[in-house]
């Protein structure tokens, strides 16, 4: 089933609300409120706050510009601190009175008087524009939306993105004045940084574009949580392949002793080093902390180097073993053909919503039709997407082999589609333990992995066994054409899965 998805155009003039829809962040309505009406005292207020009138305008430039300067005062204090600039006399150029109206990197400058422990006057001054200007928006929360309305409403609106962002730009002040002002809470001036993120609220082409962003994403969200899906299980198979081949390598040692020959070392089974021939103290001797080790010695660390390569960084690509840098190709090509998905994904998403908005607003001279997309997310255009052809065969269900059939090849039950669901946690959870089996834990720790192991491999190997008993009801996988079918793609992606364990197992 298909339906279209297209946002709805507010053709009430009298609403003060953007009918933009930027379903991740904050929708807006699409509809007037009874909150909304021309009557409300408040509403001159709530336009100018929204930037929808000229002096609300000018006041949004203006919040713009005080936040750009904020920020910039916060990097550029940063020159005038000595003990961060040992090597630079700009560090002195800023006295007493500067500090005080510019920076506040000192308590005992010329506002020491006040008690309010190190602040400068832009920062007070900005701080107070924007607590009035939050006030104010809490006052006219309800204009924005019903659903802020009342005592309930006004709590919802606190949680909201903005007024959060909001309050971390502000809060932190009065907490280092007026709370703790002896304390040097150097995260408080971090947090200042977030007064950036107010020009998200910018209407005109900046919200446009936000917007759009957000509806990709959102319109997207099917086939991108696809492409991760895939990124993730590319980036799992190689970090395990990558702590296959240099586990052993003596080229990837690092030690905290200097001087040391890596070439002696020696490493167990599992890729942890012992350099005690090579002048290094015995492991576990510096209170248990490792003196040397390997930086694939398990596949949790070995995630973070592929990690790197598949990004196109390649940090220890001269230490390398000769397999290392066979895998280091294989990762460059994976890198480009698996990451570079999103890039088309968010091209397709960016054109379609364009060709969506300009019918929308009649820019538009074809007579297009509209975007038709499948329910639940995808973001393809209706006669181009491709349908994958559905197997014409149903199982004979008075039979177990055409019941089995219908389960698991069809998936035509609920049952199935959870049956499917749970198999592909299981997947993930047996990657998780097949990681976590190469790091050094506990006797108990490494029992249950090993458990749990055993009896995923199980559950994949029935299932893999019933694929293979009930793939005879489809005629095409009869007799030679059950060879056939034990040889595509995803049952011997099962097969290999299988068997190496089954095969360490009994021997």
């Amino acid at each position: 089933m298909t339906i279209t998805k297209l946002h709805q155009q507010n053709d009430d003039a009298s609403s003060p609300l953007s009918s933009e829809s930027t379903p991740l962040v904050s929708p807006k309505p699409s509809t007037t409120t009874p909150s909304t009406k021309n009557d409300d005292k408040r509403l001159p207020l709530f336009l100018f706050l929204e930037a929808q009138t000229p002096n609300g305008l000018h006041y949004e430039s203006f919040t713009i510009l005080l936040i750009l300067l904020s920020v910039l005062t916060f990097i550029l204090g940063s020159l005038f601190l000595p003990q961060y600039n040992t090597n630079s006399n700009i560090a002195y150029k800023c006295g007493s009175t500067c500090d005080a109206i510019w920076f506040g990197n000192y308590p005992d400058n010329s506002l020491q008087s006040l008690g309010i422990g190190a602040t400068s006057l832009i920062e007070i001054f900005i701080v107070g524009v924007f607590t009035i200007d939050y006030l104010l928006r809490f006052y006219t929360a309800d204009l924005i939306h019903v659903k802020y309305a009342g005592t309930t409403g006004r709590i919802k609106f606190l949680f909201s993105f903005f007024s959060l962002v909001d309050l971390a730009s502000t809060v932190p002040f009065y907490v280092d004045s007026f709370l703790l002002p002896n304390t040097d809470l150097a995260a408080s001036n971090f947090l200042r940084m977030f007064r950036l993120l107010r020009m998200l609220k910018m209407e005109g082409r900046y919200d446009l574009a936000l917007g759009m962003i957000d509806d990709v994403i959102y319109e997207q969200r099917g086939v991108l949580g696809t492409a991760l899906f895939v990124g993730m299980t590319v980036w799992g198979v190689l970090s395990s392949f990558f702590y296959l081949a240099e586990r052993k390598n003596s080229d990837m040692i690092y030690c905290l002793c200097e001087d040391v020959d890596t070439s002696v070392c020696t490493m167990d089974e599992f890729g942890f080093v012992d350099c005690t021939e090579a002048g290094c103290p015995p492991p576990g001797s510096s209170g248990g902390q490792e003196v040397c080790w390997n930086v694939y010695q398990s596949i949790v660390l070995s995630s973070f180097w592929t990690l790197m390569e598949l990004f196109g960084e390649f940090p220890l690509v001269d230490q390398h073993s000769m397999w290392g840098k066979v895998l280091g190709t294989i990762t460059a090509v994976f890198a480009c053909a698996v990451f570079a998905l999103p890039v088309g994904i968010f091209a397709s998403g960016f054109e379609a919503q364009i060709a969506a908005r300009r019918r929308k607003d009649g820019e538009s001279g074809g007579s297009s039709s509209p975007m038709v997309v499948k329910e639940g997310g995808g973001g393809g255009v209706e006669g181009d997407e491709t349908e994958w052809e559905l197997v014409d065969v149903v199982g004979d269900i008075s039979t177990t082999r055409g019941i089995v059939y219908n389960f698991l090849h069809l998936q035509n039950s609920a049952s199935a589609k959870m049956f499917e669901m749970c198999m592909n946690v299981l997947i993930v959870f047996s990657s998780l333990t097949f990681m976590l089996s190469t790091i050094d834990l506990s006797t108990n720790w490494q029992l249950l992995l090993g458990w749990f192991q055993f009896a995923s491999v199980a559950v994949f190997t029935v299932e893999y066994l019933l694929f293979m008993y009930s793939a005879g009801e489809n005629p095409k996988f009869r007799g030679r054409g059950l060879l056939v079918y034990a040889t595509s793609f995803y049952r011997a992606v099962d097969l290999v899965s299988i068997l190496p364990y089954w095969l360490t197992f009994l021997s």
